[in-house]
């Protein structure tokens, strides 16, 4: 049976995980130790600028979705408060952008499974995992949520326990290590050791690595209680990324030295292996693999949810409004697992490694999802200022000033790729992406113009 509605069945506790593991990814366990490296101590600045930035933006975005609860999210507030034009490009943008995180962490998990299983060959772990979460995503919105639930209740488990395990060695709990104390906040040349450069582009690796916090919004459109939910999820976003972040990431800095590269490497490995635990490698290996999974699980729904709010607003077509009985747009989900299977096949084929180059650019991707979300915030607030304010109702805070911080801080990191050889090619394939949706817009809309009313409604 087929419906055209999503169901309001997520509880709060799945909202609640859903919000506290989607800032915790890959790029935290895998990024930080060379940030350190490259920075110093002062790393820590850059992941609580990178932090604030990401807390303005999710503050923005909850408010839009307190007023407007929707499936769609920023591409339907783009829509609102910008144009049609506006939701078409961020949606179809967002779109794509969770179809390479898709690929790229199926691969990333095929390349686990296989060093755990090493008969198994990447390419089928990655197809494995793929169908996997891909049938788990069409059974039910529930079980999207149990699942996870579950992985992301795994990430914190592993981030708190870091977390105690690294203050019992500051404070001296181990008989036979040492407590650090702070003396490695200003030894080896101190705080800054090699000035404000690294810190500035580390901040880039800090954004990057926090892309997804905007799922949660997503989310909490099929939760039983939309409005209550999304405030709760868009006012953990501080805890989220003070805690898990700044936090995990200071006591990195106060326990091991920021010279101390072979540590760094891979740190919470060499924390947890400096507290007793030989089998750190392994247990941090399994993490990846739960982080890698928690990625494309969440991904996928977002993603499918995307192309359904697109096809209701006529921006894709509408065989994508379908849902089941169970409230699933499985038609959006079964475009994605094609299309995935397809670039996944012509990957591995080809034996090279562009798509692994392209998929690096996804996180600026998402920051032209944020863009687009500061200046609906911006749109919607001056279009609605003569309308009595709610003292109840939730407001992003220091508007406009947040807003014009915020857009800055996005546009001279995106602005700092053109500058570097390195990300040359990303900015290039995210520009031509963009102006290509854009134009694709106006294409669609005067073809829609030049047909005859009659057969524009029936379609």
């Amino acid at each position: 049976m087929q419906s055209n509605s999503l169901k309001q069945s997520l509880k709060q506790r799945h909202i609640t995980m859903i919000a506290l593991g989607g800032v915790i990814g890959a790029g935290l366990f895998m990024g930080s130790g060379s940030l350190i490296a490259s920075a110093g101590p002062a790393a820590i600045l850059s992941y609580f600028i990178g932090g604030i930035v990401v807390t303005l933006v999710m503050f923005m975005l909850g408010e839009m979705a307190c007023r407007t609860p929707d499936a769609g999210s920023f591409s339907t507030y783009a829509n609102m408060y910008l144009g049609e034009w506006a939701g078409f490009t961020v949606g179809w943008l967002y779109w794509f952008k969770s179809m390479m995180t898709i690929t790229l962490e199926a691969v990333l998990l095929g390349a686990i499974l296989h060093d755990f299983l090493p008969w198994l060959p990447i390419w089928a772990g990655a197809f494995i995992m793929l169908v996997t979460l891909m049938a788990s995503n069409a059974y039910s919105v529930k079980s999207f949520a149990e699942v996870e639930y579950w992985l992301a209740a795994l990430k914190v488990a592993t981030i708190l326990i870091f977390m105690l395990l690294g203050v019992s060695i500051l404070l001296g709990l181990h008989s036979d290590i040492p407590s650090p104390g702070l003396v490695n906040l200003t030894a080896h040349d101190g705080f800054m050791p090699n000035g404000l450069s690294p810190v500035m582009a580390g901040v880039i690796v800090v954004i990057f690595s926090l892309g997804g916090s905007e799922i949660a919004a997503v989310a909490a459109g099929e939760s039983e209680n939309p409005r209550r939910n999304v405030i709760r999820a868009i006012k953990s976003v501080i805890l989220r990324v003070m805690l898990f972040y700044v936090g995990s990431v200071s006591i990195l800095i106060l326990c091991l030295p920021w010279t101390d590269k072979a540590n760094l490497a891979s740190p919470y490995v060499s924390l947890f292996t400096l507290a007793g635990f030989g089998g750190a490698a392994v247990a941090m290996k399994i993490v990846l693999f739960v982080s890698f999974m928690s990625v494309m699980n969440s991904f996928m729904f977002s993603n499918s949810r995307m192309l359904f709010s697109l096809s209701q607003r006529g921006h894709a077509p509408k065989l994508f409004s379908h849902t089941t009985a169970k409230g699933v747009p499985l038609n959006a989900l079964l475009l994605s697992l094609c299309i995935c299977l397809t670039i996944l096949t012509v990957h591995f084929l080809s034996g090279g490694d562009l798509f692994m180059t392209l998929a690096k650019s996804s996180g600026t991707f998402v920051m032209i999802v944020w863009i687009f979300i500061i200046i609906a915030h911006l749109a919607m607030r001056l279009k609605t200022r003569h309308e009595p304010v709610d003292p109840k109702a939730f407001r992003a805070w220091f508007f406009p000033y947040a807003n014009v911080v915020a857009l800055l801080a996005l546009l001279a990191v995106i602005g700092s790729q053109a500058i570097d050889p390195a990300s040359r090619l990303q900015l290039w394939f995210i520009a031509a992406t963009t102006v290509l949706v854009v134009v694709a817009y106006f294409v669609k809309r005067n073809r829609v113009a030049d047909k005859p009313a009659a057969y524009v409604q029936a379609e």
